[in-house]
């Protein structure tokens, strides 16, 4: 029996010292999926800020856009008219500006831009 006790000690030496290296690996990479985590929700956090920073970039841009092709912008600008002439006309591009029409597509927009800036 004394011999088999001695076969047995370096059995479970060995596989004590497996078991501890299996659960010193297994700490680490729970220490590092801690970390990820901490990470992953960090970028999350900045992504969804960014998208809502990118919507009110977007949002500017269109009215931007809406100012630059609005004749009432061109009226405004008009420094060849007297002054009675150019409030004159400003309210009239106003009012056709505000009218019951629909508001003209980007594309709508965009072409009349560029008609506008060839002559």
């Amino acid at each position: 029996m004394t011999g088999e006790i001695w076969l047995v000690i370096p059995i479970v030496a060995i596989l004590a010292g497996t078991f501890s290296r299996v659960v010193k690996t297994w700490l680490r990479l729970k220490a590092q999926q801690q970390l990820l985590g901490a990470s992953n929700r960090e970028l999350e956090q900045e992504m969804t800020a960014l998208q809502k920073d990118r919507a009110a970039i977007l949002a500017r841009l269109e009215n931007l856009e809406a100012i630059v092709v609005s004749q009432t912008w061109d009226a405004l600008n008009d420094h060849s008219l007297p002054p009675p002439q150019k409030e004159l006309k400003v309210a009239s591009t106003v009012r056709r500006e505000l009218g019951t029409a629909p508001a003209p597509s980007y594309q709508q927009r965009a072409e009349e831009l560029a008609r506008r800036l060839q002559g």
